[in-house]
């Protein structure tokens, strides 16, 4: 399990960094001695210490749930963070955490910069000459079901190659898969199925649908003795976890020793366990007498020496510089794409000399896109820097394409790889991409009908749309940014449809005459508290020749969920896990419906794909989609021509093999582990032409990618009249928005805290504030008249007062509209053309 099955575990780093900085420093780009030790308290006196000041200082490597996480609200949480208050409230001294490499907790101890260090490390003969250990907390087996029929045997992790192996969600186990499995290559991402109740991964190994489920040994033997599964092996990554202590600290020991035995005795252990492992009180493994008075005598046993003192690296935070999130309270807002520099002062608290082979690393983050454009890159140390001083380092970021808080978390590492001192925290929350300027509403056309049943839906709700059209050559219905045209629809019809998020929904229409007609309904989506689907993909989609199978694959959040697929009426898949995947051949040639739906106590989420099937090429022989490469269905941007500060739309659908999916824009990587298929929107603040590609990973490490490339053009103001173009009324003076039409019935006083203001230009230039950003415009007014060209603005996101986006983006849209002006007593009115006033200004100097 943890880190010592699948990479150099922090003990071992330490030594081999110590083994690294006595024999191999000569080959680092700088070749500086090491510096002595700061002088540290005796480790014997540790216990004392921590009475006077009434705090344990805690080190925890927060990357590794359910023992260690960072909780909804960014704070940390866990078994062991758990287990750690629990002892501190039993030794009557706060708890204070420091989250860490895990590489360097050792270091850590040793240089005094945390008391105890609690990451679920198992202890072993080499780590105990780094540190001393307290007796274990946790002891965990593992196992290994198959279907009664299958002879299997489960040896070692290599007897899982290429296997389907199913995993709780969120247990110990999903991490040690990830990392002994899938992170060596033994098994794809794809191969492992996520299921919240075991009982239905059980269920499932006598469908087929999966081959080997990993779940815990007392758990395993239930199932067994229930005749449902067949125990395949079990105990290949067994552990036993204990707390550690810098090297002496043995009064600190003894404490830890006795709070443990207490929490063991009063079951509080056995609940913390309940709580976070899934583990029931009465499965709770308590410790072996056996184990703990081994795990006793090794800790006072003085037959394994020390390892000679060396070079030990050491990193305390000091202060961010840029961009401080305020410990994740007040993340700073970004707009989807927004570059941005986040910058650290750190001090180097070690003995080496931190030189160019250093480098700061992505370590991990809260959710897919938190790399923020760095996942696969690093940043040197320049120069050097010497025992005791600081260090101000900066990354190059970008802000993801999703809307979401996001915290990215760094790691230094030495000139080995080898990761060490405090964790950095980038936080910042993407907003919704700034609303787009409204087109005016479009004339009726006769003979088209267009209606939806509803706007306003909570996600996982139904919307049906209804058409109607006369003399068409064509009908295409389509969410705004797929291909509208693979979306041709018979000329009257109707479809449901169950939106993610926000989105507009559009009818073209090729009339019988070449003219062409677009409507769009804009759906509101809400998001409810129940499950949500991250991703659901169905690959191909458009034109499946008779015969050809698809690729299905879908991702939930949520706890407690129920799981169905169908096709049409067909129940594909019961009880599916909350992450997997599966292949299904259509039956014949036609249209069907794949639909997806999370269902939990408290709401449902549900997601539809609808598949082709036309007849086969005689030339072509229908395979299944290849599982050694990732199969790009759809990737979509839209429009794909606008002017500055212009949205577009970016959709796509991948599936088959796939590890990872970057979508970029340019060289720039606005999205890093994309979900297989998804949307979202990007605003370019200028002109030019933009690239942005979509390239997908296979396990093996095949690639497949798609491109689109945007055109974005500078506006192009209204050219002034013949007779100029301003009215000298207007000229001169800052005019102060005192009331705004709301889009409905009535004018409405702008927000409190919020200022809109409209300067005109003797040369036809129209400027101001637009409550958040500043715009600008050309216009064209005389003898009552007026006309103004759509507005350029700034681009930022301001998040007070509550609704100033909302304001803004309805006043920039009704100024496209102003047919007539009017001033008198001081105030300009701008009207419609039907006469409905838009915005009344008061004048100002």
């Amino acid at each position: 399990m943890r880190h010592s099955i699948t990479r150099p575990v922090w003990m071992m780093a330490m030594l081999l960094t110590m083994l690294a900085a006595l024999l191999f420093a000569a080959c680092r780009p700088v070749n500086t001695p090491p510096a002595a030790l700061p002088m540290l308290p005796d480790a014997a006196a540790d216990w004392q210490a921590i009475l006077k000041d009434g705090k344990l200082v805690v080190g925890a490597a927060v990357d590794y749930p359910p023992f260690e996480f960072y909780d909804p609200s960014f704070q940390i949480d866990g078994f062991d963070p758990a287990l750690a208050r629990a002892i501190g409230k039993q030794l009557g001294v706060e708890v204070e955490f420091v989250d860490l490499a895990f590489d360097g907790l050792a270091q850590a101890l040793t240089l005094g910069q945390i008391d105890a260090a609690i990451a679920a490390v198992s202890e072993t003969p080499e780590r105990a000459r780094l540190v001393d250990f307290t007796t274990p907390y946790f002891v965990s087996s593992d196992a290994y079901l198959t279907s009664a029929a299958a002879d299997l045997t489960v040896r070692t992790n290599e007897d899982l190659e290429g296997l389907r192996v199913a995993v709780e969600r969120g247990s110990i186990y999903e991490d040690q898969v990830q990392k002994t499995l899938v992170d060596v290559g033994l098994i794809a991402p794809r191969n492992v199925l996520l299921y919240d109740d075991l009982n239905n991964a059980v269920s499932d190994l006598a469908a087929e649908r999966v081959d080997v489920v990993v779940l815990d040994l007392l758990a395993a033997q239930a199932y067994v003795a229930a005749g449902e599964a067949r125990l395949a092996g079990q105990g290949i990554n067994e552990q036993q976890y204990a707390i550690a202590v810098r090297r002496g600290s043995t009064a600190l020991r003894d404490q830890l020793n006795a709070a443990l035995a207490a929490l063991m005795a009063s079951g509080k252990t056995a609940r913390l366990a309940e709580q976070y492992l899934g583990i029931p009180v009465n499965e709770f493994a308590a410790i072996p007498a056996q184990t703990a008075t081994a795990a006793a005598e090794a800790a006072s046993s003085s037959t394994i020496p020390p390892l000679p003192a060396a070079c030990i690296d050491g990193m305390a935070w000091v202060a961010d510089l840029t961009y401080d999130d305020q410990a994740m309270t007040a993340p700073p807002v970004m707009f989807p794409g927004q570059p941005f520099q986040k910058s650290w002062r750190v001090q180097n608290i070690g003995a080496c000399t931190w030189d160019s082979s250093y480098f700061f690393a992505f370590a991990r983050g809260n959710a897919p896109g938190a790399g923020m454009g760095m996942r696969d890159m690093s940043v040197n140390v320049q120069g050097t820097v010497a025992p005791g001083a600081t260090y101000d380092v900066a990354v190059d970021l970008v802000a993801p394409l999703l809307p979401g808080v996001y915290q990215s978390l760094w790691e230094l590492h030495d000139g080995v790889g080898n990761a060490f001192g405090q964790t950095l925290r980038v936080g910042i929350q993407v907003a919704g991409a700034p609303t787009p300027t409204p087109a005016p509403t479009p004339t009726p056309v006769p003979g088209i009908i267009f209606s939806a049943d509803t706007m306003d839906i909570t996600r996982g709700q139904p919307v049906t749309f209804v058409w109607d059209v006369q003399d068409a050559q064509a009908v295409y219905f389509y969410q705004e940014g797929q291909d509208w045209q693979a979306n041709d629809v018979a000329a009257a019809d109707q479809q449901v449809v169950y939106p993610e998020r926000t989105t507009a929904y559009v009818l073209r229409v090729l009339k019988d005459d070449g003219a062409e007609a677009i409507r769009t309904i804009t759906i509101d989506v809400q998001v409810n508290a129940g499950p949500a689907i991250e991703s659901f993909a169905v690959v191909p989609n458009s034109a499946v020749p008779a015969g050809a199978c698809v690729d299905i694959s879908w991702r939930i959040v949520g706890e407690g969920v129920t799981v169905q697929l169908t096709r049409d009426d067909a129940v594909l898949w019961e009880a599916a896990p909350s992450e997997g995947n599966l292949q299904d051949c259509p039956p014949q040639i036609g249209e069907f419906v794949y639909t997806l739906t999370a269902t939990d106590a408290v709401g449902a989420d549900t997601r539809q794909q609808t598949v082709r099937v036309v007849k086969a090429d005689a030339a072509v022989e229908p395979a299944p989609p290849s599982n050694t490469a990732p199969v790009i269905d759809a990737f979509a941007v839209s429009p794909e021509a606008v002017v500055v500060n212009g949205c577009v739309a970016i959709s796509w659908n991948v599936g088959g093999d796939v590890k990872t999916i970057q979508i970029l824009r340019g060289d720039t990587v606005i999205l890093d582990d994309a979900e297989t298929s998804g949307s979202g929107q990007n605003c370019l603040t200028d002109a030019g032409v933009y690239r942005f590609r979509l390239v997908a990973t296979g396990s093996t490490g095949e690639e497949s990618s798609a491109e689109v490339a945007v055109t974005v053009a500078p506006p192009t103001p209204i050219a002034p009249s013949a007779t100029g173009p301003s009215d000298p009324a207007l000229t001169g003076k800052t005019w102060a928005l005192i009331s705004l039409f709301d889009g409905v019935s009535a004018m409405r006083a702008p927000l409190a805290d919020s200022q809109i203001t409209a300067e005109f230009s003797d040369d036809g230039l129209l400027a101001g504030s637009a409550g958040c950003n500043n715009y600008s415009s050309g216009y064209t007014a005389s003898d009552g008249v007026m006309k103004i060209s759509p507005a350029v603005a700034t681009f930022k996101f301001c998040s007070e007062p509550a609704g100033v986006m909302d304001q803004e983006a309805i006043y920039l849209a009704l100024l496209t509209t102003v047919s007539t002006y009017a001033i008198e007593e001081g105030q300009l009115t701008l009207a419609d053309g039907s006469g409905q006033s838009l915005a009344v200004f008061a004048a100002g100097q």
